[in-house]
């Protein structure tokens, strides 16, 4: 059975053959914690800073020059007009209560191509986060500089695969085999030591009883509702929990132009389908995205170039210095 291999197909001729019924009715029900949001929004936090930082060096490049030349009208316009956005960009974060949710599904189809009776189809489910908010305060701002900069957005992108079988002769659906997906194991919600390369296949028949795949931690990784009734300290810290179902609105189909737009070959995340279940047990096939961690490798690999490897950093305070230098490192670094 070598001859079995993933294709991409246009999700229009999903459509045709299953209906868009099908693509809705499949897609994964998620639960999301209302607790996860960002601190601050971090655009007014960095802001605060750099705006700060610009006076008082204006202050300072005046002093020293204030014998070639000096305005008092232009030196009051300008501490003014600085002070004044500061104060309001402050407000901002102070006033700020930004929530953390699904916007919306993109999707990709793929399929194998083969004489036998039996192929097999993999639907990618792509729910959106509006953002993603990492539990180390200092990392946080760096992680939000880097997809600033390099990226271009701060939207999350997550991924769970979708596998069924069908007749490829009467071209009907044999057996829906089940999902893919990051699995957090109910780790703390705001643990930092995320492991991207546990990926796990759960059976069709998981999702029997509503048990949903629920949010699992900070980075958006998954687990199940029924994990979530064992873990009680993050079943209740984190409530309330949100029921997020998809439907014609807000699933889309994931283009390649689109992937262009959003430098999709910057964000490490591998769209064919990961298991080949033509090769034997489905339940014991692996996965390793040797990329999964390029967005927390940059941010280290920053820290260690503008503050040094031996500092600790925990808040804001640790980096404020410093922020004008990782903005021009991750500017040249996506350039």
């Amino acid at each position: 059975m070598s001859e079995f291999d993933w294709n991409q197909v246009d999700f229009q001729q999903l459509i045709n053959q299953f209906g868009k019924e099908f693509v809705i009715e499949s897609a994964p029900v998620l639960l999301y914690s209302k607790k996860d949001k960002e601190r601050a929004p971090h655009n007014s936090l960095i802001a605060v800073f750099l705006i700060t930082g610009a006076i008082f060096s204006f202050i300072a490049l005046t002093y020293f020059f204030a014998d070639i030349f000096f305005s008092i009208v232009i030196f009051s316009i300008i501490i003014t007009i600085g002070t004044l956005a500061d104060v309001i960009l402050v407000i901002n974060v102070i006033k700020s209560n930004v929530y953390i949710k699904p916007l919306e599904c993109w999707v990709e189809v793929h399929k194998t191509e083969s004489k036998n009776d039996s192929n097999y189809y993999c639907l990618t489910y792509y729910p959106i986060f509006t953002g993603k908010c990492h539990p180390n305060e200092a990392k946080n701002v760096i992680f939000k500089l880097y997809l600033d900069q390099v990226i271009g957005n701060t939207t999350d992108i997550t991924q769970i695969e979708f596998y069924f079988k069908i007749n490829s002769q009467e071209q009907s659906i044999i057996e829906k085999l089940g999902f893919y997906f990051q699995y957090s194991e109910g780790k703390p919600f705001r643990d930092e030591n995320i492991n991207r390369s546990d990926w796990r296949f759960f059976q069709y028949n998981k999702l029997k009883n509503e048990n949903f795949i629920a949010v699992g931690n900070w980075d958006h990784q998954f687990e199940w509702r029924n994990d979530l009734e064992f873990d009680f300290d993050k079943l209740h810290k984190f409530a309330p929990w949100i029921i997020q179902r998809w439907n014609e609105t807000n699933i889309k189909t994931l283009t390649k132009e689109f992937k262009r737009k959003i430098n999709w070959n910057l964000r490490g995340i591998e769209s064919k389908p990961k298991l080949k279940p033509w090769k034997g047990n489905i339940n014991t096939q692996s996965y390793k995205n040797q990329n999964g961690y390029r967005d927390m490798e940059s941010v280290n690999r920053a820290i260690s170039k503008v503050i040094g490897s031996n500092k600790e950093l925990e808040k804001i305070k640790d980096i404020k210095e410093h922020l004008f230098t990782f903005k021009a490192y991750f500017r040249d670094l996506g350039s």
